[in-house]
């Protein structure tokens, strides 16, 4: 389990994903029904590539980015993000569903330091971010010990939650520390496929 700021979990929101939801992140909406090409036609020669794109159960899009610092320049790229898939499917002859667009902020960002809105007079682009540093991380450390030392089998949202928890810290020392308990803690996750899903983490 490598720690590289924000592309820890998205390379793991894939395949393996469908039918979960993003309450973990403490968002509500509905189930992930399929995983969709991420990249996008541009105008310019480089192609702009998000982190993940998803179909919903209620036929919304959920494009979904992962920060590990807030820069106002961000907002550009996430309209860039939302005018891009808008263009493919108007380039696939197909009705652009509604989009949401959301940020997840490892635990180096905290809420007060960002602005969820975008507003340029005639484009508004409205965020929905998530903050990892919100989550309480030593309790669900603690958690996830208990049903590993159960052998219990644990469920989609824990395996999650293995994944994200150590991107929760905000120091580098704290991070990496849980990185190595995380990954002690995997070792005798008893059922071998969930073993290899938070170990590839």
């Amino acid at each position: 389990m490598a720690y590289q700021n924000k592309d820890i979990t998205s390379k793991v929101l894939a395949e393996a994903f469908k039918g979960k939801t993003f309450r973990v992140y403490g968002l509500d909406l509905p189930q992930i029904r399929a995983v969709l090409p991420t990249n996008i036609p541009a105008v310019t020669v480089k192609e702009l590539r998000l982190d993940n794109l998803f179909e919903l159960a209620d036929g919304t899009a959920a494009i979904v980015d992962y920060e590990s610092d807030y820069k106002k320049a961000d907002k550009v790229k996430y309209l860039n993000y939302l005018t891009g898939i808008a263009n493919r499917y108007l380039a696939e002859k197909r009705d652009c569903p509604q989009l949401h667009m959301i940020v997840i902020y490892t635990g180096d960002i905290t809420r007060k330091q960002v602005s969820a809105e975008y507003n340029v007079g005639a484009v508004k682009v409205t965020l929905e971010p998530a903050f990892l540093s919100e989550l309480d991380s030593d309790r669900i450390f603690r958690q996830l010990k208990s049903k590993v030392e159960k052998n219990e089998l644990l469920e989609d949202e824990d395996l999650m939650k293995f994944i994200i928890m150590p991107l929760s810290y905000r120091k580098k020392e704290e991070k990496e520390e849980k990185i190595r308990e995380t990954v002690t803690l995997a070792t005798h996750i008893q059922d071998r496929r969930q073993q290899l899903f938070t170990l590839a983490g």
